[in-house]
């Protein structure tokens, strides 16, 4: 599989995932001239996209979803449980949705979605296989639950949100009390020790790659991000580019293209 993020962060999300015969976009939250850009980058024709997967229908990543559907003819896959909402939200690509309530195949990409909580009406985070190479997106994610731990251990690539530091996020002074709270719940984002901890549950999993996601640009840095997870792994004994590699998923440009490859293809 060939990986790379596009975008992630409150101003948009999406990843692109390839196979030997499938092109996928996770979420669609960037303008359409944006995500046309990052392909070309990528040397990627849009309409050669096989799908789109929906994590949630916040606005950060659907926003782009309609135009680019409806420009290139795509399908847009969903959990049923927001049906009615995306219905509504993507009127114009109605034709174009399909809803699942358990795992499916696009081509040769096998794609396991698993319930995320978040504050949103549901969410899922999306482990996606070609044969035994396992890519795993989980953003958006107030608690790293057992269900979620269990869905993508030993993932080869996981994409895990980092989104916040508790003190710049109390001392922030343009959130309200509410939406500090909210993103500080079971249901809201996860926090920078919270990220680190989740790692190193997956490191003893067998995962060696995480990008670290959907990092906050008012309530924390991608310094403060890397230096709290990798003290935290190394106070375990968990050595960062040795036991593990960390990379970062930005919010306005695409980031690293990784290869993963299986082992066990016929």
């Amino acid at each position: 599989m060939r990986v790379c993020n596009l975008a992630s962060g409150s101003s948009g999300n999406c990843t692109y995932i390839e196979s030997e015969k499938a092109r996928v976009l996770v979420d669609v939250g960037k303008p359409l001239e944006y995500v046309l850009n990052a392909l070309n980058e990528l040397k990627i024709a849009p309409d050669s996209i096989s799908a789109i997967l929906i994590t949630h229908e916040h606005t950060d990543h659907i926003k782009g979803v309609a135009k680019f559907a409806r420009a290139f003819n795509i399908p847009i896959y969903a959990h049923s449980y927001i049906s009615e909402i995306l219905f509504n939200q993507l009127s114009s690509v109605r034709h174009l949705l399909n809803f699942f309530d358990a795992d499916f195949d696009i081509a040769d990409l096998h794609i396991q979605p698993f319930p995320v909580p978040h504050d949103s009406k549901y969410c899922v985070g999306y482990r996606v296989s070609e044969a035994d190479a396992v890519v795993s997106i989980v953003t958006d994610i107030g608690n790293f639950t057992d269900t979620v731990y269990e869905a993508i251990k030993s993932s080869a690539l996981v994409f895990l949100e980092a989104n916040y530091d508790p003190e710049m996020l109390m001392s922030y002074p343009n959130y309200p009390p509410f939406l500090k709270k909210r993103i500080n719940s079971d249901h809201g984002h996860l926090s920078n020790l919270s990220c680190a901890k989740a790692i190193e549950k997956l490191v003893h999993s067998g995962t060696r790659l995480v990008v670290l996601s959907h990092i906050s640009e008012h309530s924390n840095t991608v310094n403060l991000a890397v230096n709290t997870i990798a003290s935290y792994l190394e106070s375990k004994n968990i050595i960062p580019n040795v036991n593990v590699r960390l990379d970062i998923a930005h919010h306005e440009h695409r980031g690293t293209i990784f290869r993963i490859n299986p082992t066990n293809k016929n």
